[in-house]
């Protein structure tokens, strides 16, 4: 099957697609020729940090599989992935269902209801966006604030009401879309007061490094972060459950509902089926795993993902 036609890309994303990777297939270099994705390509994007640069190989990796012609390009933000997809320039990509829900649909943490609530209402809204929500996996990774154990002795910190008390003697790390979302520094800092001394402002993959270093007491933290268990850091207590605010992050894959619509029967239940079942294999024990391969060890995230699926997948499915 051809691949939809495609618009010329535009400012986003002719800079962004430059640099698309051809994947290795899943179980086989070359995949499935004969499988029901056969002759169908798809685009698949992450947003460029370890976690999304992972599960968006893993999903290629699976689909390649498959029979399908699956390529990867990476994406700086969930801003940048959601004009992508609804372009056209993209076909799927991996999200949160908290970011979906607080970030891209602006609804408010006060509304959120139970994982399947949200996730419920994420589809109903995305399917008006032209954008097709498949169900979530298992692993969580909300938001967090992190501090070096140093800072935590000497300012008695353990909640980030603490933290407010205290912040303007510490120095944060965080990445740019986190420092400017409206559920992000600046949430921190309306609700508890927290206004740093400095903000040392790092690509979204090396927020531990001034911690590493030495150049930062607290860093903006993801509940999946292998790091949380590796350095002498303390997460602290959300005492007031405004910065988590109880919003589930599942990851889910977002498609393009154009795209679906365009494959055969056949292809499209094999991209959905496949889908399904990578995403059963994403637990927060496996999923901190894979980071850590990837950010401790250094290994490519799709040599991690072709080793997992190679390990998982067959015997799973």
């Amino acid at each position: 099957m051809t691949r939809l036609h495609r618009r010329p890309l535009a400012l986003l994303a002719l800079a962004l697609l430059a640099s698309v990777a051809m994947l290795a297939g899943c179980g086989g270099d070359g995949g499935d020729a004969d499988g029901p994705g056969s002759g169908t390509s798809v685009i698949v994007a992450d947003k460029g940090f370890s976690e999304s640069r992972i599960v968006a190989q893993l999903y290629a990796q699976a689909l390649r599989g498959q029979g399908f012609d699956a390529d990867v390009t990476g994406l700086g933000s969930t801003k940048i992935a959601d004009g992508a997809i609804r372009n056209g320039d993209i076909d799927l990509y991996p999200e949160y269902t908290g970011t979906a829900f607080l970030n891209v649909l602006g609804r408010s943490a006060t509304d959120a209801g139970s994982p399947q609530v949200v996730f419920q209402e994420v589809a109903d809204a995305y399917a008006g966006r032209g954008l097709t929500a498949l169900p979530p996996s298992p692993y969580n990774n909300g938001n967090e604030v992190a501090c070096t154990q140093d800072a935590v002795d000497e300012y008695d910190l353990k909640t980030l009401s603490d933290l407010g008390r205290a912040s303007g003697d510490l120095v944060y790390s965080a990445n740019a879309e986190h420092i400017t979302r409206d559920d992000g520094l600046p949430l921190l800092h309306s609700a508890y007061g927290v206004s740093f001394k400095d903000v040392i402002n790092v690509d979204i993959s090396l927020r531990y490094k001034p911690i590493e270093d030495g150049d930062a007491d607290c860093v903006y933290a993801f509940g999946t972060d292998p790091s949380l268990a590796t350095l002498p850091l303390v997460v602290l207590e959300d005492d007031k459950g405004t910065f988590s605010a109880g919003v589930p992050f599942q990851n889910f894959p977002v498609v393009s509902t154009k795209f679906l619509d365009g494959l055969s029967d056949e292809a499209r239940g094999s991209l959905e089926d496949t889908l399904a079942s990578v995403n059963a294999l994403l637990t927060d024990e496996n999923i901190r795993a894979l980071i850590a391969k990837v950010d401790f060890d250094k290994d490519d995230p799709s040599d991690v993902a072709d080793d997992f699926l190679a390990e998982n997948l067959t015997e799973s499915s």
